[in-house]
């Protein structure tokens, strides 16, 4: 299993579209944490500055899109070898079932988790870097929510594998993860009250910030944000998140498993 997973990060290392997708996305991220700093100014203030610390409370879109990496990259690390029948090529050489997918899921959810932790603070850090951080939420609250963004990234990787072996073209595999990416958008405003109902749900509790609006008559309007979610919302997503993901990895294992590679 070493050694495939060894020949999957030298087949990822020598494609070049990968670093296309990746600059690009990169690139996007840079521009959503400079965006705040061209608009200059807060909705709620006409002259109040935006800072990073601002920035952190609405980064959603910024998740999403590095979601949407992630479907790319889970697709095509994951699908891209049935259609030059590499992973048949592994079979005839003796190598097993369980160590072929779980070498391309183990690597796939690594990377993509990674992916997505790196261009949502590197948004972020775009912005620290143009604004300062100012004092709307303490850094180490944007940070921890961030870092456990780790647990729905790796819960929506297994899901996107599992797709990847189901279809088992990269490029199908993709629109199927986009259409789902859009319907699961579509409905997750529906009431959720764990928070971990689907993991656009569980994202969305995640960075949005329960906030209250302070004003008086002779002062101006200042908002305050809850930096950190309940520990109890913080404990299902990390459980929940992983359960999900073994149930797609285990569900998508099955398949292949039985499947005729055809």
């Amino acid at each position: 299993m070493k050694n495939l997973i060894k020949a999957q990060l030298y087949q990822i290392s020598r494609t070049r579209v990968y670093y296309l997708v990746f600059i690009t996305l990169m690139m996007l991220a840079v521009l959503f944490g400079a965006v705040e700093y061209l608009n200059g100014t807060d909705n709620l203030e006409e002259w109040q500055k935006l800072t990073a610390s601002d920035f952190a409370t609405r980064m959603e879109m910024v998740v999403s899109i590095a979601m949407m990496g992630i479907a790319f990259f889970a697709a095509f690390f994951c699908a891209d070898d049935f259609s030059d029948k590499t992973v048949n090529y592994e079979m005839m050489s003796g190598k097993l079932r369980k160590q072929t997918y779980f070498s391309r899921a183990s690597v796939t959810i690594v990377l993509c988790t990674i992916f997505g932790l790196v261009m949502v603070f590197t948004s972020l850090g775009i912005s620290f870097m143009l604004t300062g951080w100012g004092d709307s939420v303490p850094f180490s609250a944007a940070a921890a929510r961030i870092l456990l963004l780790a647990f729905p990234f790796i819960r929506v990787s297994c899901l996107f594998v599992m797709i990847a072996y189901f279809i088992k073209r990269a490029g199908f595999a993709f629109l199927t993860d986009y259409m789902i990416f859009a319907v699961s958008n579509m409905i997750k405003g529906a009431d959720d009250e764990s928070g971990v109902l689907t993991v656009f749900s569980t994202v969305g509790t995640l960075m949005r910030y329960k906030e209250w609006h302070i004003f008086g008559l002779e002062s101006p309007v200042e908002m305050v944000y809850t930096p950190m979610p309940e520990a109890g919302f913080i404990i299902r997503c990390i459980l929940v998140s992983l359960a999900v993901g073994a149930l797609y990895l285990l569900l998508g294992y099955n398949f292949f498993h039985t499947d005729d590679l055809k």
